[in-house]
């Protein structure tokens, strides 16, 4: 978590911690299109990546459906 302007925002290693994998996997989801782009925010030069709580509860459902779907394809073991 960073905090700016005294505002909390998830970073990619909480959003890791929340859907359960690690925070390089999380950037292969989101550059297969598993998951969408997080919302950025701009901070001086920078634009950082944060991922709200809303964003996610979305994220986790779109997994799920997703490993249903390599399951239901390839078998739970793939």
């Amino acid at each position: 978590m960073v905090i700016i302007n005294g505002q909390a925002f998830n970073t990619v290693v909480d959003a890791a911690e929340a859907l359960g994998v690690s925070a390089k996997t999380v950037g292969d989801y989101i550059r297969k299109g598993i998951i969408p782009p997080p919302p950025e925010i701009q901070y001086g030069v920078r634009v950082l990546r944060h991922y709200p709580r809303e964003y996610l509860r979305d994220a986790r459902e779109l997994l799920e459906g997703y490993r249903k779907d390599r399951i239901a394809r390839f078998g739970p073991h793939s």
